[in-house]
């Protein structure tokens, strides 16, 4: 029995990833040799909380290892704090109850670059291209709407209301009366849909910037209460084709609250961290069973596409008669050696 034990012990020792082993106060009871190789990491010390998490906005008895949580991930994808700064490490966790106390057994590994990856990076770039395709569209419509469609139907409003002042039967001026509110409404929608469809607005003004006049327009169009913080890098040079990215997916978000889930408040955080930007987005509408959500609508699946395009992750939390939560975080790196070159610098 002994020499199984410590032959187990000799394998579980030479895997080709970091096993460690805590509590539930993430104190840190075994380590493997490839695991103190990776980490640094000693017995005796606390396993730290990954980027991620760190930055996460937690209910009061809720768990901030997103891997410890109620409806945990298989696996993920984040940074953590070793001895030579922050390294990425693909993340699993599995829970095991002895002697009547909680462990966690938990497994890291360098994220694997191989053919199954590379055939999903490809589908990344293809999605890429797809998303890129539709913003120029949307453009191309917005100017449309713009130029041509709005230009026209104002034309319409200016003419009736000279015939409006023309008009001395009351019954027939009531009927153009009509018309005029009828074409008012329509001109408000044709704004509305310019603004919503337009990425200009990112390009021209930067991400905070546009989503403060986004948060005043959402107001008046769904009419519900909306609050918004940002702590951003205001050094941080943002490529605006990202910074468009991440404003659909917190556009998506308020869309979906409201007409799904009938929501009446809505709030928005978004903070600076090395060189990411973490999001929290919370409404009271009436939730959704949220498991498996990734792949069952086209915009949560936009939203999620979008943010793996921006080396990040989303996460839907909610149940049915809400509250929702929205959560995740983008790269806003435009390479991989300044990627690098910033975790090395912290």
């Amino acid at each position: 029995m002994l020499m199984q034990e410590e032959f187990l012990a000799e394998i579980v020792d030479h895997l080709p990833e970091g096993m460690i082993v805590m509590d539930k106060e993430r104190t840190i009871h075994y380590l493997n040799e490839k695991a103190v190789l990776m980490t640094g990491w000693q017995i005796g010390g606390k396993v730290p909380y990954c980027t991620y998490c760190q930055e996460r906005e937690v209910e009061a008895d809720e768990n901030r290892c997103i891997l410890t949580s109620e409806s945990p991930i298989p696996f993920f994808n984040s940074h953590m704090a070793v001895y030579e700064g922050l390294e990425e490490f693909e993340m699993s966790l599995k829970k095991l109850h002895i002697s009547n106390e909680d462990y966690y057994v938990l497994r890291l590994r360098h994220p694997v670059r191989n053919e199954n990856s590379e055939r999903a990076r490809f589908h990344e770039l293809l999605v890429q291209e797809t998303m890129l395709a539709q913003e120029a569209e949307r453009k191309r419509i917005a100017r449309e709407l713009h130029d041509h469609i709005g230009q026209s139907v104002y034309s319409i409003f200016l003419g009736l209301e000279v015939i409006k002042q023309n008009i001395s039967d009351e019954h027939y001026q009531n009927h153009v009366t009509n018309m005029v509110n009828v074409m008012e409404k329509t001109l408000d929608d044709i704004k509305r849909l310019t603004k919503s469809l337009r990425p200009e607005i990112v390009y021209d003004i930067g991400l905070e910037k546009s989503l403060y006049q986004a948060v005043k327009d959402w107001r008046k169009l769904y009419q519900i209460e909306i609050f918004l913080e940002m702590e951003l890098n205001q050094e941080q040079t943002l490529d605006p084709e990202k910074e468009l990215h991440l404003f659909r997916v917190i556009q998506e978000s308020v869309a979906n609250a409201v007409r799904h889930g009938k929501a009446t408040y809505f709030s928005i955080h978004l903070k600076s961290y090395f060189q990411y930007i973490f999001f929290h987005l919370y409404d009271n509408g009436n939730g959704f069973i949220s498991e498996g959500c990734k792949t069952k609508g086209l915009g949560l699946k936009h939203m999620y596409e979008r943010c793996k395009m921006l080396d990040g992750d989303i996460r839907w939390i909610s149940k049915e008669g809400g509250p929702t939560r929205v959560e995740g975080f983008v790269s806003l790196t435009s390479s991989e050696g300044e990627r690098e070159n910033e975790l090395n610098d912290h």
